[in-house]
Protein backbone atom coordinates (compact mmCIF):
# COMPACT_ATOMS: atom_id res chain seq x y z
CA UNK A 1 0.00 0.00 0.00
CA UNK A 2 1.38 3.33 -0.99
CA UNK A 3 0.50 6.64 0.68
CA UNK A 4 0.80 9.78 -1.39
CA UNK A 5 1.25 13.09 0.36
CA UNK A 6 -0.91 15.83 -1.11
CA UNK A 7 0.15 19.46 -0.63
CA UNK A 8 -1.74 22.54 -1.77
CA UNK A 9 0.76 24.62 -3.67
CA UNK A 10 0.48 28.23 -4.68
CA UNK A 11 2.94 28.12 -7.60
CA UNK A 12 3.90 30.41 -10.42
CA UNK A 13 1.67 28.50 -12.84
CA UNK A 14 -1.50 29.20 -10.92
CA UNK A 15 -1.20 33.01 -10.71
CA UNK A 16 -2.96 34.04 -13.93
CA UNK A 17 -4.85 30.84 -14.82
CA UNK A 18 -2.85 30.26 -18.00
CA UNK A 19 -0.91 27.18 -19.16
CA UNK A 20 2.29 29.14 -19.62
CA UNK A 21 3.89 32.24 -18.04
CA UNK A 22 6.91 34.48 -18.57
CA UNK A 23 9.59 35.85 -16.20
CA UNK A 24 12.77 37.84 -16.56
CA UNK A 25 15.94 35.82 -16.55
CA UNK A 26 17.13 37.51 -13.37
CA UNK A 27 15.24 37.04 -10.06
CA UNK A 28 12.29 35.01 -11.31
CA UNK A 29 9.48 34.57 -8.78
CA UNK A 30 5.70 34.82 -8.59
CA UNK A 31 5.92 38.55 -7.89
CA UNK A 32 8.20 39.31 -10.84
CA UNK A 33 6.15 37.92 -13.72
CA UNK A 34 6.04 39.72 -17.05
CA UNK A 35 3.94 39.90 -20.17
CA UNK A 36 4.94 37.35 -22.81
CA UNK A 37 4.35 39.94 -25.55
CA UNK A 38 3.06 37.57 -28.24
CA UNK A 39 5.18 34.52 -27.40
CA UNK A 40 3.06 31.36 -27.02
CA UNK A 41 3.71 27.82 -25.79
CA UNK A 42 1.46 24.80 -25.99
CA UNK A 43 1.65 21.02 -25.59
CA UNK A 44 1.72 19.00 -28.79
CA UNK A 45 2.25 15.69 -27.00
CA UNK A 46 1.18 16.32 -23.44
CA UNK A 47 2.61 14.32 -20.53
CA UNK A 48 0.38 11.35 -19.65
CA UNK A 49 -2.00 11.67 -16.74
CA UNK A 50 -0.32 8.65 -15.10
CA UNK A 51 3.17 7.24 -15.54
CA UNK A 52 5.06 4.33 -14.03
CA UNK A 53 8.08 5.17 -11.93
CA UNK A 54 11.27 4.56 -13.89
CA UNK A 55 9.60 4.24 -17.31
CA UNK A 56 10.43 6.64 -20.14
CA UNK A 57 7.93 8.65 -22.16
CA UNK A 58 8.19 11.47 -24.68
CA UNK A 59 6.65 14.93 -24.53
CA UNK A 60 6.50 17.55 -27.28
CA UNK A 61 5.74 21.25 -26.92
CA UNK A 62 5.46 24.05 -29.46
CA UNK A 63 6.95 27.58 -29.21
CA UNK A 64 5.53 30.30 -31.47
CA UNK A 65 6.48 33.96 -31.68
CA UNK A 66 4.26 36.48 -33.49
CA UNK A 67 5.61 39.56 -35.35
CA UNK A 68 4.48 41.68 -32.41
CA UNK A 69 6.73 39.70 -30.09
CA UNK A 70 9.88 40.81 -31.88
CA UNK A 71 8.88 44.46 -31.60
CA UNK A 72 8.06 43.85 -27.92
CA UNK A 73 11.39 42.10 -27.38
CA UNK A 74 13.40 44.96 -28.93
CA UNK A 75 11.54 47.66 -27.00
CA UNK A 76 11.90 45.80 -23.62
CA UNK A 77 15.48 44.74 -24.06
CA UNK A 78 14.69 41.05 -24.14
CA UNK A 79 16.93 40.46 -27.13
CA UNK A 80 20.48 41.82 -27.12
CA UNK A 81 20.79 45.53 -28.21
CA UNK A 82 23.24 45.08 -31.03
CA UNK A 83 23.26 47.11 -34.19
CA UNK A 84 21.49 44.42 -36.17
CA UNK A 85 18.81 44.08 -33.56
CA UNK A 86 17.59 47.64 -33.40
CA UNK A 87 14.35 46.77 -35.18
CA UNK A 88 11.79 43.95 -35.17
CA UNK A 89 12.72 42.67 -38.63
CA UNK A 90 16.34 42.16 -37.60
CA UNK A 91 15.23 40.48 -34.38
CA UNK A 92 12.98 38.11 -36.33
CA UNK A 93 15.76 37.28 -38.73
CA UNK A 94 18.09 36.56 -35.81
CA UNK A 95 15.60 34.24 -34.08
CA UNK A 96 14.41 32.34 -37.12
CA UNK A 97 17.52 32.10 -39.29
CA UNK A 98 20.63 32.46 -37.15
CA UNK A 99 22.34 29.13 -36.47
CA UNK A 100 23.06 28.32 -32.83
CA UNK A 101 26.30 26.70 -31.60
CA UNK A 102 26.54 22.95 -32.08
CA UNK A 103 26.68 22.39 -28.30
CA UNK A 104 23.90 23.80 -26.16
CA UNK A 105 26.49 24.51 -23.47
CA UNK A 106 28.05 27.15 -25.75
CA UNK A 107 24.69 28.79 -26.49
CA UNK A 108 23.68 32.07 -24.81
CA UNK A 109 21.48 35.07 -25.40
CA UNK A 110 24.11 36.70 -27.63
CA UNK A 111 24.56 33.89 -30.17
CA UNK A 112 21.26 31.94 -30.07
CA UNK A 113 17.60 32.94 -29.87
CA UNK A 114 16.31 29.92 -27.90
CA UNK A 115 19.50 29.23 -25.99
CA UNK A 116 17.95 26.85 -23.42
CA UNK A 117 15.09 24.34 -23.67
CA UNK A 118 14.37 21.35 -21.42
CA UNK A 119 11.81 19.70 -19.11
CA UNK A 120 11.91 20.06 -15.31
CA UNK A 121 10.09 17.84 -12.82
CA UNK A 122 8.88 18.91 -9.41
CA UNK A 123 7.37 16.20 -7.16
CA UNK A 124 4.84 18.15 -5.11
CA UNK A 125 5.06 15.83 -2.13
CA UNK A 126 8.73 16.69 -1.69
CA UNK A 127 8.42 20.47 -1.88
CA UNK A 128 9.81 22.52 1.00
CA UNK A 129 7.35 24.81 2.72
CA UNK A 130 8.37 28.44 2.60
CA UNK A 131 7.25 31.16 5.05
CA UNK A 132 4.21 29.27 6.21
CA UNK A 133 2.77 28.64 2.74
CA UNK A 134 3.33 26.13 -0.04
CA UNK A 135 6.70 26.09 -1.69
CA UNK A 136 7.24 27.39 -5.20
CA UNK A 137 7.91 25.04 -8.12
CA UNK A 138 9.36 27.40 -10.66
CA UNK A 139 11.27 27.02 -13.90
CA UNK A 140 14.63 27.18 -12.12
CA UNK A 141 16.69 24.90 -9.91
CA UNK A 142 16.82 26.51 -6.47
CA UNK A 143 19.36 25.68 -3.80
CA UNK A 144 16.84 23.84 -1.59
CA UNK A 145 16.49 21.02 -4.09
CA UNK A 146 12.83 21.56 -4.93
CA UNK A 147 13.51 20.69 -8.56
CA UNK A 148 14.43 17.02 -8.67
CA UNK A 149 15.21 16.24 -12.31
CA UNK A 150 15.50 17.93 -15.65
CA UNK A 151 16.06 16.60 -19.12
CA UNK A 152 19.03 17.22 -21.33
CA UNK A 153 19.02 20.85 -22.46
CA UNK A 154 18.95 21.88 -26.13
CA UNK A 155 19.16 25.12 -28.12
CA UNK A 156 17.86 26.17 -31.51
CA UNK A 157 16.04 28.61 -33.79
CA UNK A 158 12.52 29.87 -33.24
CA UNK A 159 11.52 28.42 -36.59
CA UNK A 160 11.95 24.93 -35.15
CA UNK A 161 8.49 25.27 -33.57
CA UNK A 162 8.20 21.72 -32.02
CA UNK A 163 10.55 20.58 -29.28
CA UNK A 164 10.64 16.99 -28.03
CA UNK A 165 12.19 15.63 -24.85
CA UNK A 166 12.51 12.15 -23.33
CA UNK A 167 11.32 12.15 -19.70
CA UNK A 168 11.62 9.64 -16.86
CA UNK A 169 10.01 10.21 -13.45
CA UNK A 170 11.09 8.40 -10.31
CA UNK A 171 9.26 9.76 -7.25
CA UNK A 172 5.79 8.39 -6.61
CA UNK A 173 2.96 10.90 -6.40
CA UNK A 174 1.79 14.00 -8.27
CA UNK A 175 4.64 15.62 -10.18
CA UNK A 176 4.63 18.96 -11.95
CA UNK A 177 6.32 18.78 -15.37
CA UNK A 178 7.60 22.12 -16.67
CA UNK A 179 8.62 22.79 -20.27
CA UNK A 180 11.18 25.60 -19.84
CA UNK A 181 12.80 27.77 -22.52
CA UNK A 182 15.00 30.85 -22.42
CA UNK A 183 14.84 33.54 -25.12
CA UNK A 184 17.34 36.35 -24.60
CA UNK A 185 16.71 37.75 -21.13
CA UNK A 186 13.24 36.17 -20.76
CA UNK A 187 12.21 32.67 -19.78
CA UNK A 188 8.91 30.93 -20.46
CA UNK A 189 7.41 27.87 -18.72
CA UNK A 190 4.58 25.55 -19.72
CA UNK A 191 3.25 23.26 -16.98
CA UNK A 192 1.32 19.96 -16.73
CA UNK A 193 0.76 17.48 -13.90
CA UNK A 194 1.39 13.73 -14.00
CA UNK A 195 0.63 11.15 -11.33
CA UNK A 196 3.58 8.80 -10.95
CA UNK A 197 2.60 5.26 -10.00
CA UNK A 198 4.96 2.85 -8.26
CA UNK A 199 6.85 0.51 -10.54
CA UNK A 200 5.59 -3.02 -10.53
CA UNK A 201 8.51 -5.10 -9.28
CA UNK A 202 8.04 -8.82 -9.51
CA UNK A 203 9.58 -10.53 -6.53
CA UNK A 204 9.14 -7.81 -3.93
CA UNK A 205 6.62 -9.87 -1.97
CA UNK A 206 3.64 -7.61 -2.75
CA UNK A 207 1.00 -8.33 -5.35
CA UNK A 208 0.23 -4.88 -6.73
CA UNK A 209 -2.94 -4.09 -8.61
CA UNK A 210 -1.04 -4.05 -11.88
CA UNK A 211 0.41 -7.49 -11.18
CA UNK A 212 -1.36 -10.77 -11.66
CA UNK A 213 -0.60 -14.42 -11.21
CA UNK A 214 0.17 -14.75 -14.91
CA UNK A 215 2.63 -11.81 -14.87
CA UNK A 216 4.25 -12.37 -11.48
CA UNK A 217 3.50 -15.72 -9.80
CA UNK A 218 6.29 -14.99 -7.28
CA UNK A 219 4.17 -12.23 -5.70
CA UNK A 220 0.63 -13.25 -6.60
CA UNK A 221 0.96 -17.02 -6.50
CA UNK A 222 0.30 -19.56 -9.20
CA UNK A 223 -2.76 -19.02 -11.34
CA UNK A 224 -5.59 -21.51 -10.88
CA UNK A 225 -6.18 -23.63 -13.91
CA UNK A 226 -8.80 -22.35 -16.28
CA UNK A 227 -11.83 -24.45 -17.09
CA UNK A 228 -10.42 -25.28 -20.53
CA UNK A 229 -7.08 -26.31 -19.03
CA UNK A 230 -8.81 -28.49 -16.45
CA UNK A 231 -10.84 -30.16 -19.15
CA UNK A 232 -7.74 -30.59 -21.32
CA UNK A 233 -5.97 -32.35 -18.43
CA UNK A 234 -8.90 -34.26 -17.01
CA UNK A 235 -10.20 -35.61 -20.32
CA UNK A 236 -7.08 -37.62 -21.27
CA UNK A 237 -6.73 -38.86 -17.68
CA UNK A 238 -10.36 -39.98 -17.66
CA UNK A 239 -9.94 -41.65 -21.05
CA UNK A 240 -6.82 -43.50 -19.87
CA UNK A 241 -8.55 -44.59 -16.66
CA UNK A 242 -11.66 -45.63 -18.55
CA UNK A 243 -9.51 -47.56 -21.02
CA UNK A 244 -7.64 -49.23 -18.17
CA UNK A 245 -10.89 -50.19 -16.42
CA UNK A 246 -12.42 -51.43 -19.67
CA UNK A 247 -9.30 -53.51 -20.34
CA UNK A 248 -9.53 -55.13 -16.90
CA UNK A 249 -13.25 -55.73 -17.35
CA UNK A 250 -12.61 -57.19 -20.80
CA UNK A 251 -9.94 -59.57 -19.48
CA UNK A 252 -12.20 -60.62 -16.61
CA UNK A 253 -14.99 -61.16 -19.09
CA UNK A 254 -12.74 -63.27 -21.29
CA UNK A 255 -11.68 -65.34 -18.27
CA UNK A 256 -15.27 -65.89 -17.25
CA UNK A 257 -16.20 -66.55 -20.84
CA UNK A 258 -13.47 -69.17 -21.11
CA UNK A 259 -14.57 -70.68 -17.79
CA UNK A 260 -18.15 -71.17 -18.94
CA UNK A 261 -17.25 -71.86 -22.56
CA UNK A 262 -18.27 -75.41 -23.53
CA UNK A 263 -16.77 -75.51 -26.99
CA UNK A 264 -14.28 -78.11 -25.71
CA UNK A 265 -17.03 -80.64 -25.00
CA UNK A 266 -17.04 -83.35 -27.66
CA UNK A 267 -19.89 -85.72 -28.44
CA UNK A 268 -18.45 -89.19 -28.12
CA UNK A 269 -20.32 -90.32 -31.22
CA UNK A 270 -18.48 -87.67 -33.25
CA UNK A 271 -15.19 -89.53 -32.74
CA UNK A 272 -14.46 -92.33 -35.19
CA UNK A 273 -12.60 -94.68 -32.87
CA UNK A 274 -10.70 -97.88 -33.24
CA UNK A 275 -11.36 -101.13 -31.36
CA UNK A 276 -7.97 -101.47 -29.62
CA UNK A 277 -7.94 -100.95 -25.87
CA UNK A 278 -4.97 -99.81 -23.77
CA UNK A 279 -3.49 -102.50 -21.54
CA UNK A 280 -0.52 -102.62 -19.20
CA UNK A 281 0.69 -106.18 -19.86
CA UNK A 282 1.40 -105.76 -23.55
CA UNK A 283 -1.24 -108.23 -24.86
CA UNK A 284 -3.96 -106.74 -27.01
CA UNK A 285 -7.59 -106.97 -25.95
CA UNK A 286 -10.23 -106.68 -28.63
CA UNK A 287 -13.30 -104.63 -28.03
CA UNK A 288 -16.67 -105.79 -29.22
CA UNK A 289 -17.32 -104.75 -32.79
CA UNK A 290 -19.31 -101.59 -33.16
CA UNK A 291 -22.68 -101.50 -34.93
CA UNK A 292 -22.24 -100.90 -38.63
CA UNK A 293 -24.89 -98.18 -38.82
CA UNK A 294 -23.20 -95.95 -36.19
CA UNK A 295 -20.32 -93.48 -36.57
CA UNK A 296 -18.03 -96.31 -35.56
CA UNK A 297 -18.49 -97.75 -39.05
CA UNK A 298 -15.45 -95.65 -40.01
CA UNK A 299 -13.29 -97.40 -37.35
CA UNK A 300 -9.58 -97.64 -38.04
CA UNK A 301 -7.09 -99.57 -35.97
CA UNK A 302 -3.98 -97.56 -34.91
CA UNK A 303 -1.12 -98.39 -32.62
CA UNK A 304 1.18 -95.96 -30.81
CA UNK A 305 4.13 -98.21 -31.50
CA UNK A 306 5.64 -98.86 -34.96
CA UNK A 307 6.23 -102.47 -33.98
CA UNK A 308 2.59 -103.07 -33.06
CA UNK A 309 2.48 -106.38 -34.81
CA UNK A 310 5.23 -107.78 -32.60
CA UNK A 311 3.16 -108.94 -29.62
CA UNK A 312 6.05 -110.79 -28.05
CA UNK A 313 7.60 -107.50 -26.94
CA UNK A 314 6.13 -105.54 -24.08
CA UNK A 315 4.12 -102.74 -25.71
CA UNK A 316 1.57 -100.25 -24.50
CA UNK A 317 -1.31 -99.27 -26.72
CA UNK A 318 -3.70 -96.32 -26.44
CA UNK A 319 -7.11 -95.91 -27.92
CA UNK A 320 -7.13 -93.55 -30.89
CA UNK A 321 -9.65 -92.17 -33.28
CA UNK A 322 -10.47 -89.57 -35.85
CA UNK A 323 -11.95 -86.24 -34.79
CA UNK A 324 -12.27 -83.09 -36.84
CA UNK A 325 -10.08 -84.56 -39.57
CA UNK A 326 -7.11 -85.51 -37.39
CA UNK A 327 -5.99 -88.42 -35.31
CA UNK A 328 -6.49 -87.98 -31.58
CA UNK A 329 -5.69 -89.98 -28.45
CA UNK A 330 -8.64 -90.97 -26.28
CA UNK A 331 -8.26 -91.65 -22.57
CA UNK A 332 -11.42 -93.26 -21.19
CA UNK A 333 -12.32 -92.37 -17.58
CA UNK A 334 -14.16 -95.08 -15.64
CA UNK A 335 -16.92 -93.22 -13.82
CA UNK A 336 -20.44 -94.24 -12.85
CA UNK A 337 -21.51 -90.61 -12.54
CA UNK A 338 -20.08 -87.34 -13.80
CA UNK A 339 -21.04 -83.77 -12.95
CA UNK A 340 -19.51 -80.83 -14.79
CA UNK A 341 -18.84 -78.80 -11.66
CA UNK A 342 -17.24 -75.35 -11.48
CA UNK A 343 -14.06 -76.96 -10.14
CA UNK A 344 -13.79 -79.17 -13.21
CA UNK A 345 -14.51 -76.16 -15.43
CA UNK A 346 -11.59 -74.33 -13.77
CA UNK A 347 -9.33 -77.33 -14.43
CA UNK A 348 -10.33 -77.41 -18.08
CA UNK A 349 -9.87 -73.65 -18.42
CA UNK A 350 -6.40 -73.95 -16.89
CA UNK A 351 -5.16 -76.64 -19.30
CA UNK A 352 -6.77 -74.96 -22.32
CA UNK A 353 -4.64 -71.88 -21.66
CA UNK A 354 -1.41 -73.89 -21.77
CA UNK A 355 0.66 -73.90 -24.95
CA UNK A 356 4.15 -75.42 -25.03
CA UNK A 357 5.95 -77.65 -27.55
CA UNK A 358 6.76 -80.19 -24.81
CA UNK A 359 3.17 -80.59 -23.61
CA UNK A 360 0.67 -82.95 -25.20
CA UNK A 361 -2.09 -80.55 -26.28
CA UNK A 362 -5.55 -80.87 -24.69
CA UNK A 363 -8.22 -80.98 -27.43
CA UNK A 364 -11.44 -81.64 -25.57
CA UNK A 365 -13.42 -84.09 -23.52
CA UNK A 366 -16.51 -86.25 -23.44
CA UNK A 367 -18.75 -85.94 -20.40
CA UNK A 368 -21.61 -88.35 -21.08
CA UNK A 369 -21.75 -91.55 -19.00
CA UNK A 370 -20.42 -94.17 -19.75
CA UNK A 371 -18.19 -92.49 -22.33
CA UNK A 372 -16.38 -89.98 -20.12
CA UNK A 373 -13.03 -89.38 -21.81
CA UNK A 374 -10.21 -86.91 -22.33
CA UNK A 375 -9.19 -86.22 -25.93
CA UNK A 376 -5.62 -85.08 -26.52
CA UNK A 377 -3.04 -84.68 -29.25
CA UNK A 378 -1.89 -87.98 -30.75
CA UNK A 379 1.83 -88.76 -30.85
CA UNK A 380 2.48 -91.66 -33.27
CA UNK A 381 5.83 -92.83 -31.83
CA UNK A 382 4.17 -93.99 -28.64
CA UNK A 383 5.20 -93.44 -25.06
CA UNK A 384 8.74 -92.86 -23.86
CA UNK A 385 8.43 -96.25 -22.12
CA UNK A 386 7.70 -97.89 -25.49
CA UNK A 387 10.66 -96.23 -27.16
CA UNK A 388 13.13 -97.05 -24.39
CA UNK A 389 12.16 -100.73 -24.36
CA UNK A 390 12.01 -101.09 -28.13
CA UNK A 391 15.23 -102.86 -29.18
CA UNK A 392 14.60 -101.95 -32.82
CA UNK A 393 15.15 -98.25 -32.01
CA UNK A 394 18.82 -97.51 -31.33
CA UNK A 395 19.13 -94.68 -28.77
CA UNK A 396 22.44 -93.01 -28.12
CA UNK A 397 23.02 -90.70 -25.15
CA UNK A 398 22.42 -87.63 -27.31
CA UNK A 399 18.90 -88.91 -28.00
CA UNK A 400 18.34 -89.70 -24.35
CA UNK A 401 19.62 -86.30 -23.25
CA UNK A 402 17.26 -84.66 -25.76
CA UNK A 403 14.30 -86.51 -24.22
CA UNK A 404 15.39 -85.48 -20.72
CA UNK A 405 15.70 -81.84 -21.83
CA UNK A 406 12.22 -81.93 -23.38
CA UNK A 407 10.73 -83.29 -20.17
CA UNK A 408 12.55 -80.70 -18.03
CA UNK A 409 11.35 -77.83 -20.24
CA UNK A 410 7.75 -79.08 -20.23
CA UNK A 411 7.72 -79.53 -16.44
CA UNK A 412 9.28 -76.10 -15.89
CA UNK A 413 6.44 -74.61 -17.95
CA UNK A 414 3.84 -76.49 -15.91
CA UNK A 415 5.39 -75.41 -12.61
CA UNK A 416 5.51 -71.82 -13.84
CA UNK A 417 1.73 -72.02 -14.24
CA UNK A 418 1.30 -73.62 -10.79
CA UNK A 419 0.41 -77.04 -12.19
CA UNK A 420 2.04 -80.08 -10.61
CA UNK A 421 1.89 -83.43 -12.36
CA UNK A 422 2.09 -85.92 -9.47
CA UNK A 423 2.19 -88.96 -11.80
CA UNK A 424 5.23 -88.22 -13.96
CA UNK A 425 6.62 -91.46 -15.43
CA UNK A 426 7.83 -92.75 -18.75
CA UNK A 427 4.33 -93.97 -19.71
CA UNK A 428 3.03 -90.36 -19.35
CA UNK A 429 5.61 -89.00 -21.78
CA UNK A 430 4.88 -89.50 -25.46
CA UNK A 431 6.99 -89.06 -28.62
CA UNK A 432 5.64 -87.30 -31.71
CA UNK A 433 6.63 -87.94 -35.33
CA UNK A 434 9.57 -85.48 -35.01
CA UNK A 435 10.98 -87.39 -32.02
CA UNK A 436 10.05 -84.61 -29.61
CA UNK A 437 9.15 -85.81 -26.13
CA UNK A 438 5.89 -84.38 -24.74
CA UNK A 439 4.34 -84.66 -21.28
CA UNK A 440 0.83 -86.13 -21.11
CA UNK A 441 -1.78 -86.75 -18.38
CA UNK A 442 -1.10 -83.42 -16.59
CA UNK A 443 -3.73 -81.41 -14.75
CA UNK A 444 -7.47 -82.25 -14.67
CA UNK A 445 -7.19 -83.99 -11.32
CA UNK A 446 -10.93 -84.09 -10.62
CA UNK A 447 -11.84 -84.78 -14.25
CA UNK A 448 -9.58 -87.82 -14.62
CA UNK A 449 -10.21 -89.27 -11.13
CA UNK A 450 -11.76 -92.69 -11.61
CA UNK A 451 -14.09 -94.52 -9.24
CA UNK A 452 -11.56 -97.36 -8.89
CA UNK A 453 -8.24 -98.36 -10.44
CA UNK A 454 -6.76 -101.76 -11.22
CA UNK A 455 -4.22 -102.98 -8.66
CA UNK A 456 -1.39 -103.14 -11.19
CA UNK A 457 -1.98 -99.55 -12.24
CA UNK A 458 -1.82 -98.31 -8.64
CA UNK A 459 1.32 -100.33 -7.98
CA UNK A 460 2.95 -99.09 -11.19
CA UNK A 461 2.21 -95.46 -10.33
CA UNK A 462 3.50 -95.80 -6.77
CA UNK A 463 6.92 -96.81 -8.04
CA UNK A 464 7.37 -93.30 -9.43
CA UNK A 465 5.88 -91.43 -6.46
CA UNK A 466 7.99 -89.51 -3.98
CA UNK A 467 8.20 -91.13 -0.51
CA UNK A 468 6.37 -88.29 1.24
CA UNK A 469 3.27 -88.94 -0.85
CA UNK A 470 3.06 -92.46 0.65
CA UNK A 471 3.85 -91.41 4.21
CA UNK A 472 1.56 -88.37 4.51
CA UNK A 473 -2.19 -88.35 4.20
CA UNK A 474 -3.76 -85.81 1.80
CA UNK A 475 -0.34 -84.75 0.57
CA UNK A 476 -0.57 -82.34 -2.34
CA UNK A 477 1.96 -82.80 -5.17
CA UNK A 478 4.49 -80.05 -5.67
CA UNK A 479 7.48 -79.23 -7.83
CA UNK A 480 9.82 -81.27 -5.61
CA UNK A 481 7.72 -84.43 -5.92
CA UNK A 482 7.73 -83.97 -9.70
CA UNK A 483 11.52 -83.61 -9.68
CA UNK A 484 11.77 -86.87 -7.70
Amino acid sequence: VYFWQVIIVEGWHDLDNKDYDCWPLEKPDEYNMMDCGGLEMSWVQKPPETAISGEFFNVTYAVFASDGFYQYAVQNGILPHRYYLLNAAAAKEFCEEHECPASWKDANGENCCVHHANIHSCPLAFMVSMTGRGGICGPWIPDDGQIFTHTLSTAGKMSQRNWTAKVVLVHVGVTSLIAHIRIGRMQVALEAKTTVLPAVVCGDGFCEEEESCSICPADCGECPLSADARIAIALPVCLVCAGFIMTIVWFQYQKQKLLWDESWIIEFTCIKQDNILWIATGSMMSAPPAPSESNASCITVRSSCPAAANTSKKQHFTQTGKYDGRTVAIKKIMKKAFTLSKSIRKEVKQVRELDHPNLCKFIGGCIEIPNVAIVTEYCPKGSLHDVLLNEDIPLNWGFRFSFATDIAQGMAYLHHHKIYHGRLKSNNCVIDDRWVCKIADYGLELYRKEDSSEWYQQHFIQIYMAPEIHSLLDFEPNSMTDVY
